[in-house]
């Protein structure tokens, strides 16, 4: 079965109508280190995850300096943290071991640019999976990227580049940028993806979710598994 994660949340009523749609996991921009509209504090961040109902995951999506972002993802305490910046292979492990001794998994976004190549240390999206595998996380996701927006780009990401990330991660690999209602079965007829995240394919504007953009992108997920 997809997983499918809604991502940006800033509202209760949008955490509800997710939960209420059958999503896997909710997701929460908290403290990035650059200007995007989905950020919320990170008290807001708590108030939200300790609401969240048992049988959906959360997750925060931040990113940053390893002291910086443990100190949040323990405060804020959600089951997962995606780390959707520019931290390197030793922070990424540094992160992922201390969080995993309190029981919080991480996913590391590989951001791929325009050319299929990843805004990350090792450029080569093959490589850069094989070499994180070595970190300690739970799942690689790959994302569009522009120099413009590090993450709710609207943009698909190359489909060839994100089956070599697949081929070559034992890993689960999650598919975002560019999802939405009308092109999700498509694209999940074309590559089997462990999970799908979405963010501004469900929205009407940004921090404020469309409720049936979630149900129709939950139900198409549904129907392509």
């Amino acid at each position: 079965m997809t997983r499918v994660k809604i991502c940006g949340l800033m509202n209760q009523r949008d955490v509800n109508l997710c939960v209420q749609a059958g999503v896997d996991m909710v997701g929460f921009v908290v403290d990035y280190p650059a200007s995007v509209p989905w950020n919320i504090s990170k008290k807001a961040a708590k108030g939200f995850v300790s609401r969240v109902p048992p049988f959906v995951s959360t997750c925060v999506v931040t990113g940053g300096p390893p002291e910086v972002v443990i100190e949040l993802i323990k405060y804020v305490a959600p089951d997962v943290v995606q780390l959707h910046y520019k931290e390197t292979l030793r922070e990424i492990t540094e992160i992922a071991s201390d969080l995993k001794e309190k029981g919080i998994k991480t996913i590391k976004a590989l951001r791929l640019n325009q050319e299929g190549k990843c805004d990350f240390e090792i450029a080569d999206p093959a490589e850069a999976a094989r070499e994180l595998a070595h970190t300690g996380i739970s799942a690689v996701l790959v994302d569009s990227y522009t120099e413009v927006r590090p993450g709710g780009t609207g943009m698909t990401v190359d489909l060839g580049a994100f089956r070599a990330i697949q081929k070559n991660s034992p890993l689960p690999v999650i598919l975002a940028g560019g999802l939405n209602p009308e092109n999700i079965s498509s694209i999940l007829k074309q590559v089997h993806s462990y999970g799908v995240d979405v963010l501004t394919g469900v929205e009407q504007k940004p921090g404020y979710k469309d409720e049936e953009k979630v149900r129709l992108f939950t139900q198409n997920v549904r129907q392509v598994d």
